[in-house]
């Protein structure tokens, strides 16, 4: 790639953060691929994460007002651990510091995720608290997964997730990174099915995580390439075109002459087409609403070329 431009962004986002996305000698278009790769990743995280932190505070802030049948049942529940009553105490200064009202959906959503997560742990287990809590607020968990140390350990794996991503850190190396991702979406339908309906809707990761590192190899290439590059040695090492003499199943992540890539519309050409590619003009192919291919013929004489309009259907064309 353009190494002027490379170094003018390293400049901004910091060498020793590029460090760890280059630590086994990769180039600097492999190593902005990965940092952009990682950052599409935690973007698509992001949504799971939210929703499962909401979904969980406010679950488990629901059954402690029934329970201490007041909604403010922080200034009340007397018997949680001191660093629990510190952090409740924390964020009732932090509101009034900053001149907002104390009300019980402030200090739920000022309240640390690790404050929720909390109650699962072993203070709660000897309390009883925890064990109730786990049986309402998940109560769509298979009576074994409901657990106190199975519950502490998965919040733990999605707490550790979380603040790696919240804070923009790395996690494309980590190898169980779907597993995480299915831990997310497990701990939520536990909570609410219906949730878990609408967080699989906005949920992307998978999508992302299997399209791997080629598209975005392919777009730094594109759009900032190497200017050092003949435009003979450019064409060779990027060509665009490969004739298959086999069908391709078109789908996300199917492998190409190409390798891996983004998408994979089959778009049939009819023979109006091919006689148009023929006389010279351009196709322009319409690929996934997104963008645009275009089709044309360089060869500097057009050979004859014989259509079957009595073939068995239109041919086909990635």
């Amino acid at each position: 790639m353009n190494i002027a431009f490379f170094q003018q962004v390293e400049s901004i986002l910091v060498t020793e953060r590029l460090d760890a996305y280059r630590q086994d000698g990769a180039g600097p278009a492999a190593t902005l691929a990965r940092y952009l790769w990682n950052m599409s990743l935690c973007e698509a995280l992001y949504s799971p994460l939210q929703i499962a932190e909401i979904a969980l505070r406010n679950t488990v802030h629901g059954w402690l007002s029934g329970h201490f049948q007041n909604d403010r049942w922080y200034d009340v529940a007397t018997a949680l651990p001191v660093w629990q009553q510190q952090q409740i105490q924390g964020a009732r200064e932090k509101l009034q510091n900053d001149r907002k009202a104390v009300t019980p959906g402030r200090m739920v959503a000022e309240l640390h995720f690790g404050f929720w997560t909390g109650f699962f742990n072993k203070s709660h287990a000897r309390s009883g608290l925890g064990h109730a809590l786990a049986g309402q607020v998940f109560a769509h968990a298979p009576r074994p997964e409901r657990d106190m140390k199975k519950l502490d350990a998965r919040w733990h794996i999605i707490r550790t997730l979380r603040n790696r991503v919240f804070h923009h850190e790395r996690i494309i190396h980590w190898k169980d990174l779907e597993t995480k991702h299915e831990e997310i979406l497990r701990v939520i339908g536990w909570i609410s099915p219906e949730l878990l309906e609408l967080t699989r809707a906005l949920d992307r990761f998978t999508a992302i995580r299997r399209q791997g590192l080629d598209p975005w190899i392919n777009r730094i290439r594109h759009h900032w390439p190497n200017p050092a590059a003949t435009p003979a040695t450019a064409a060779a090492k990027t060509s665009v075109v490969a004739v298959l003499p086999y069908s391709i199943d078109a789908t996300n992540g199917a492998a190409t002459p190409f390798g891996h890539r983004w998408g994979g519309d089959v778009i049939p050409l009819a023979t109006e087409h091919l006689v148009a590619l023929q006389s010279g003009q351009t196709l322009a192919l319409d690929v996934q609403n997104e963008y645009i291919v275009f089709l044309k013929s360089t060869a500097s004489e057009k050979p004859e070329m014989t259509i079957q309009t009595n073939s068995k259907g239109p041919c086909h064309g990635v």
